[in-house]
């Protein structure tokens, strides 16, 4: 059986869903099952956390590039869209799970949807302590992410996706 070759290599800027950019600064093996896997080591700079992902879990641990250009304007669009009405009604715990399952999905289209969807109800009626503190991760995931793209800080990038958001809301 022949191993398929990662399209991430050292040096590369990525995302990991739960942990938000990080840089890939080195291939280490580590012994798993009693067997030797060579891992990705992923440094989270916002957070200096390390993270180890064996290069065969790579695809089941939804890590992936950066958006391109084309991703981003899809990203934008979302952003700016008419967002999802909040239901008041039902169980506000599984309005949260499926919130956090979006943050934590890889999609970064998922994500914008939750930022959106956070900052207009923020707007509107206000947000439980939960909510709050899932828009403060998802847009801080998103923030990150804009900021090493277009070479700009975090608070800027914040700026950017409030100013999307808002543009609709009006």
């Amino acid at each position: 059986m022949k191993k398929r070759q990662s399209k991430f290599k050292v040096g590369d800027t990525v995302f990991y869903p739960s942990a938000g950019v990080g840089l890939i600064e080195g291939i280490e093996d580590v012994f798993i099952g009693g067997q030797c896997d060579p891992c990705f080591v992923i440094r989270i700079a916002e957070t200096q956390m390390t993270i180890k992902i064996p290069q065969a879990n790579v695809q089941k641990s939804s890590l992936r590039p950066l958006l391109s250009s084309r991703k981003l304007k899809e990203l934008f669009r979302i952003l700016s869209a008419k967002g999802n009405r909040r239901v008041t009604g039902g169980n506000w715990t599984d309005r949260c799970r499926e919130l956090d399952r979006k943050i934590n999905s890889g999609s970064c289209l998922e994500l914008g949807e939750v930022v959106r969807d956070l900052m207009r109800w923020k707007q509107q009626s206000g947000l439980s302590f939960e909510e709050s503190m899932l828009l403060k991760t998802a847009s801080n995931y998103l923030a990150n992410e804009l900021a090493a793209i277009q070479g700009i800080p975090a608070e800027a990038a914040i700026d950017r996706i409030r100013s999307h958001v808002e543009a609709r809301a009006a």
